[in-house]
C-alpha cells in the first residue's frame, strides 16, 4: 500500500468515529457506497477515501455525494503514483496538500480531474519550480479578481465564471496545484495590521520548502507578489489544515481544522506569551484568550486559543498593536498591547468597571514595512512576465467574450417579454447563461413569476445556481398567496437565506415532517425554531465552524453550527408558506408578523433603538469609520449595518436590548489608528442616541517612509525617465485620469490653492497617457496657471498597480498621488478622490520643507 500503517490506522479510528456521529441514514449510504467501491477500486484508492473523510468535517459528509470523495481520491492515487511531482513527497504533506478535497470553506466540486486534464501536457515536463509558474499563467488565463460577496463559489465556478475574489482565486489555484500533483494551500491574512482589508494568497511546496505566490497573478519568480511588503506588516497570516501536519505552529484549533501560523516567512516576528490568573493569584487553566487585529473599526480575533495547566498560551505575531480579549464563563477583560514593548502579558481575569457614556481614546499601530523574503526579478524576467501576462489576459479575455450570445439573449427576452434587468443578468451570469436562458425558455411557469424570483438573487447566485432549485422554488410556492408581492418572492419563494450554498430542499422539507408537524409549524412558526434546538445539535470537535451545513444535511445528520441553524430555519418557513429570513444586520432568525420581522430566537418586545448623529457636512461611512457591537456571551459581536442608510445626520437601527460598543477609527496614512470607543446600555423599548465623534491626529502623527521600487516614465520625446531622478528633489507625483470626476476634483482644488501650489515646496509632476490628455479643458487651465508642472507620459501600467501597492492604496482609483521627500522615498499617498486632498498636500511639503 502506498500509505503508511500509522497514518491508516488513524484514519480508520477517525472515520469510524465520524460515521458514528453522521446517523444512521447517512452512515449507511456512506458504508453502502463504499462496499461498491471496493468491488472495483485498488486497496490504495478505497484508502483514500477514508483518508479524505476521515479529515473532513461532519458538513461535507451531510453536503456532498459520495462521488466527488471517490474521484478525489481516484485521482490523487494516480498523481502518487503517476506525477513528477508527487511521488517523493513527505506523506503528511501529499495526504494533506495534494489529495485532500477541502482547501477553506468553499463549496467543493469534482474539479481535479477535470484541471490535470487541461494543464498536464503543459507542465509534466517542466521542472517543479517551472511548472509552478507556468500553471498560474494558467491561472490567469482563466480566472481574474473582481470583488464579490463573502460566499465563497466553487472551483469550478471559479473556472466558468472567470472571476472571484482574492479568497475564490486562491480556493481555485490551489485546487489547480493539487490537481497537477503540487502541493498547494491557502494563506490568508484575516485582516491586515496596516489598512482596512484582508487577503488570500498561495503557497507551494517546492523542493523541501514553502514558496509563496499571488492567486491568478504570475510572476516568472516564487515568493513574490503585490503583497510582499503589505504582509511584512502583518500581525498574522495563517493557513488551514485538515489532517495531522508536523513542523508547525498551530494557533488554533476548530473543530477539524488546525490554523497553521506562517507569519514568519513574511514579516520581523516575536513571541507573545499570554498568561491569566485569577484574582487569589492562581492560574486559570481553560481561558478563551482572542488575539485582535483592529481593522474595519472592529476588533477581529485573528487567533483563539485556551490556556494550559499553567494558565498560559502565546504564538508568534507581528510588530504592533494586539487586541487580547480573554473569557471564562461569563468573566472577561481585554487588554492592548503594543508587541515589540512586551513579552509576556499578565491579566488577572475580572469583570473590570466600564465607563458608560464617555469617548475613550486609544491608538493602534501597525507593524513597520520590513520584507524578509522577498524575490527581485531581473529586467529580462519583468518584461517577459508582463508580455505573458498580457496574452494570459487575451486568452481569458476571448473565453468571457464567447459565454454571451447577446442576439441570443435579447431574442429571449423580446418574446417573453422580459425587462433589461434580466438581459443584464444573463450578461453578468457567464458560463451560466445556457441553464439560465433554459430557464426563461421553459414555459411551465410564467414570465413575470421567473424574473421575479431570479432578480431575488445575487449576482454570484446568477453564475452557478442550478436553475432545478429555482423551479423547484416555483412549482412548490405556486399555491401560496400573498397580497404583498415583493414579501413573497423576497422571502418565501427565494431560495437564498444566506450565504449557503444552493441546493434543492424545499420536496425534501416537506416530505420529511408529518401532516400534523406542518400543521403546527404553520400555525406557530417559533415551533419551527424549538423543534431545530431540540433536534439538530453541533457537535465542535468533528466540525469546522465557518461551513454551512445546507438544510438537507442538517436534518439527515441531525447537526449544524448555530448559522445552518437559522439557515434551516428559514428554509422550513419558506417550504410551508410562511414568510421569514435571517437578519442581515444581526443574524436573527425572524418571521413576519404583524407588518414587521420578529425575531423567533428571543423573546420579542418591541425592540430597542440606536440613533447615530453625525455633524453637519461629514461623511460617516459603516466599517470604514465606525462600527457597533452587541455584548454576547462575553464578547462583543459586530453588527451588519453596510446597507443601512443615513437619513439627514442620523442613522436609525432597531436592535435587541442590550450592552453596545461603538469604536471610531481614523486610519492614518501611514497605516497606524486613530481611535474612539464608547460603551453604552440599551434598555427594552429605549431610543439610545450617540454623537459619533472621531480622535484627530496631528501631521507628524500620520506620515511615513516608505521606498519605492525604480519606475520609468516617458517625456514628450520618447525619452525614459526614471523615478529615482523625479524624486531627488521633494516631489508630488499624479497619475492623472483626464475628464473623470475624482481628477477633476484635485485639479479645482489646486485652481483654488492657487498661491499654495504656486509656492508649493516641492516639483509638481503629472503623468498622462498620452498628449491627447492634453487637450482637457481643466488640464490646460491648470498648466497654463502653474508652468512649473512637468508633464510626463505613462502607460499606467504596471506602474499604478504597482506603486499605489506599495503605498497600501486602492490601484483602481485614480488620481493616485504620491509625495516623496528624497529620491524614492514616498511620506504620503491617496488614491480616487478625498476631500481636502489639495489642502493635505500642502501642509505635508511644509512640513518636510520646515516651513
Amino acid at each position: 500500500m502506498m500509505f503508511t500503517e500509522k497514518a491508516m490506522k488513524a484514519a480508520e479510528e477517525k472515520f469510524s468515529r465520524l460515521l458514528e456521529k453522521a446517523g444512521e441514514k447517512k452512515r449507511e449510504e456512506i458504508l453502502s457506497r463504499l462496499a461498491q467501491a471496493e468491488k472495483m477500486e485498488s486497496a490504495d484508492v478505497i484508502a483514500a477515501i477514508k483518508w479524505i473523510y476521515a479529515n473532513s468535517p461532519l458538513s461535507d459528509l451531510a453536503n456532498y455525494d459520495f462521488e466527488i470523495f471517490q474521484s478525489c481520491a481516484e485521482h490523487g492515487v494516480f498523481l502518487r503514483e503517476n506525477s513528477p511531482f508527487a511521488k517523493d513527497l513527505p506523506e503528511d504533506i501529499f495526504l494533506n496538500y495534494v489529495l485532500h478535497v477541502r482547501v477553506n470553506e468553499e463549496e467543493l466540486c469534482d474539479c481535479r480531474k477535470f484541471f490535470y486534464g487541461l494543464l498536464a501536457d503543459r507542465v509534466n515536463s517542466l521542472s517543479m519550480h517551472d511548472a509552478i509558474i507556468e500553471a498560474n499563467y494558467w491561472n490567469a488565463e482563466n480566472v481574474m479578481y473582481q470583488a464579490t460577496d463573502s460566499r465563497t463559489i466553487s472551483a469550478l465556478g471559479a473556472y466558468y465564471s472567470a472571476y472571484g475574489r482574492c479568497g475564490e482565486e486562491s480556493a481555485f489555484g490551489v485546487n489547480v496545484y493539487r490537481a497537477i500533483g503540487i502541493p498547494a494551500r491557502q494563506i490568508y491574512t484575516p485582516r491586515w495590521a496596516h489598512c482596512d482589508d484582508n487577503h488570500a494568497w498561495v503557497e507551494v511546496y517546492c523542493d523541501g520548502a514553502w514558496h509563496f505566490l499571488g492567486a491568478c497573478e504570475p510572476e516568472e519568480v516564487l515568493n513574490k507578489g503585490w503583497f510582499t511588503n503589505a504582509a511584512s506588516r502583518a500581525m498574522l497570516i495563517h493557513s488551514r489544515c485538515f489532517g495531522e501536519i508536523s513542523g508547525e505552529e498551530i494557533i488554533s484549533k476548530v473543530g477539524m481544522a488546525s490554523f497553521l501560523n506562517n507569519l514568519k516567512l513574511y514579516a520581523v516576528t516575536k513571541y507573545l506569551k499570554v498568561c491569566v490568573k485569577d484574582e487569589a493569584g492562581k492560574p486559570v487553566q481553560g481561558a478563551q484568550v482572542g488575539f485582535g487585529i483592529l481593522n474595519y473599526s472592529s476588533f477581529f480575533d485573528a487567533a483563539i486559543m485556551d490556556t494550559d495547566e499553567n494558565g498560559c498560551c502565546g504564538l508568534t505575531c507581528g510588530l504592533g498593536t494586539m487586541h487580547i480579549h480573554v473569557k471564562k464563563d461569563d468573566v472577561f477583560c481585554e487588554r492592548l498591547v503594543y508587541t515589540p514593548d512586551v513579552d509576556t502579558v499578565e491579566i488577572v481575569l475580572k469583570n473590570e468597571p466600564v465607563n458608560y457614556d464617555t469617548w475613550e481614546h486609544f491608538v493602534s499601530i501597525a507593524p513597520k514595512d520590513q520584507i524578509v523574503n522577498g524575490a527581485k526579478p531581473t529586467e529580462e524576467q519583468k518584461e517577459l512576465g508582463m508580455k505573458k501576462t498580457d496574452a494570459a489576459n487575451k486568452k481569458r479575455e476571448a473565453r468571457v467574450a464567447a459565454m454571451f450570445d447577446a442576439d441570443k439573449a435579447k431574442a429571449i427576452v423580446d418574446k417573453y417579454g422580459y425587462s433589461q434587468e434580466i438581459y443584464e443578468l444573463l450578461f453578468e451570469s457567464r458560463s451560466n447563461v445556457t441553464r439560465l436562458e433554459e430557464f426563461l425558455e421553459d414555459e411551465t411557469f410564467s414570465a413575470h413569476a421567473k424574473e421575479k424570483l431570479l432578480l431575488t438573487l445575487s449576482k454570484k447566485d446568477r453564475r452557478d445556481v442550478d436553475t432545478d432549485v429555482l423551479k423547484e422554488a416555483l412549482a412548490l410556492t405556486k399555491d401560496y398567496t400573498f397580497e404583498d408581492e415583493e414579501l413573497f418572492y423576497q422571502y418565501v419563494v427565494c431560495p437564498r437565506v444566506f450565504n449557503e450554498p444552493l441546493r434543492k430542499n424545499r420536496q425534501f422539507i416537506l416530505d420529511f415532517f408529518t401532516e400534523e408537524e406542518k400543521a403546527a409549524f404553520r400555525k406557530d412558526p417559533r415551533s419551527v425554531w424549538e423543534y431545530i434546538n431540540k433536534e439538530i445539535a453541533f457537535n465542535p470537535d468533528i466540525e469546522y465552524g465557518q461551513i454551512v451545513t445546507r438544510p438537507v444535511g442538517a436534518l439527515t445528520v441531525k447537526n449544524g453550527n448555530q448559522r445552518s441553524k437559522k439557515i434551516l430555519f428559514v428554509a422550513i418557513c419558506r417550504a410551508l408558506g410562511i414568510i421569514s429570513r435571517v437578519n442581515p444586520i444581526n443574524e436573527l432568525a425572524e418571521v413576519y408578523e404583524d407588518g414587521r420581522f420578529v425575531p423567533v430566537e428571543i423573546l420579542d418586545k418591541g425592540g430597542s433603538t440606536i440613533v447615530f448623529q453625525k455633524g453637519e457636512g461629514e461623511n460617516w461611512a459603516y466599517f470604514p469609520d465606525f462600527s457597533v457591537s452587541q455584548l454576547v456571551d462575553g464578547g462583543y459581536q459586530t453588527l451588519d449595518l453596510e446597507n443601512e442608510k443615513w437619513d439627514g445626520n442620523e442613522l436609525k437601527i432597531s436592535v435587541p436590548a442590550g450592552q453596545y460598543k461603538v469604536i471610531t477609527d481614523n486610519r492614518l496614512p501611514n497605516g497606524n489608528i486613530f481611535a474612539s470607543r464608547y460603551i453604552f446600555v440599551v434598555g427594552e423599548g429605549e431610543t439610545k442616541t450617540v454623537k459619533l465623534e472621531k480622535y484627530h491626529a496631528d501631521l507628524a502623527d500620520m506620515l511615513d517612509n516608505f521606498t519605492l521600487d525604480e519606475f520609468k516614465v516617458s517625456d514628450e520625446n520618447g525619452n525614459t525617465v526614471k523615478g529615482s531622478e523625479l524624486t531627488k528633489n521633494p516631489a508630488v507625483l499624479m497619475w492623472l485620469e483626464q475628464g473623470k470626476e475624482p481628477t477633476e476634483h484635485i485639479l479645482n482644488e489646486m485652481l483654488e490653492q492657487e498661491a499654495d501650489f504656486q509656492n508649493l515646496p516641492a516639483d509638481i509632476i503629472f503623468m498622462v497617457k498620452d498628449k491627447a490628455a492634453l487637450e482637457n479643458a481643466k488640464l490646460t487651465k491648470v498648466l497654463s496657471t502653474f508652468p512649473r508642472i512637468r508633464v510626463l507620459y505613462d502607460t499606467f501600467v504596471p506602474n499604478v498597480e504597482t506603486l499605489a501597492r506599495r503605498m497600501y492604496v486602492d490601484p483602481e482609483k485614480l488620481p493616485l498621488i504620491i509625495v516623496t521627500t528624497k529620491e524614492l522615498n514616498a511620506v504620503y499617498a491617496c488614491s480616487g478622490y478625498n476631500v481636502g486632498s489639495g489642502d493635505m498636500l500642502v501642509k505635508i511639503c511644509r512640513n518636510f520643507a520646515g516651513k
